[in-house]
């Protein structure tokens, strides 16, 4: 069985009103791809930031890497 890596993940998009916004966050996963898909199912789930995040659906950029610390078991 794979084992789970820890990634960081890093959303930019151009909101309406505010402009320019960064928003990290960390996954753990066995792949990049499952990172990415966690990470973006929680960046589009938070409902304390839904209406600020609302925007990057029409435009987002996903910047992922794995870090070098091992994810916790």
């Amino acid at each position: 069985m794979p084992s789970q890596l820890r990634y960081r993940l890093q959303f930019s998009w151009i909101h309406k009103t505010k402009g320019p916004q960064i928003q990290t966050g960390t996954a753990e996963a066995t792949s990049i791809r499952q990172a990415i898909s966690a990470g973006l199912l929680a960046f589009f789930s938070n409902s304390t930031l839904r209406k600020t995040n609302a925007d990057a659906h029409a435009s987002l950029e996903v910047k992922c890497w794995r870090t070098k610390k091992p994810a916790a078991r």
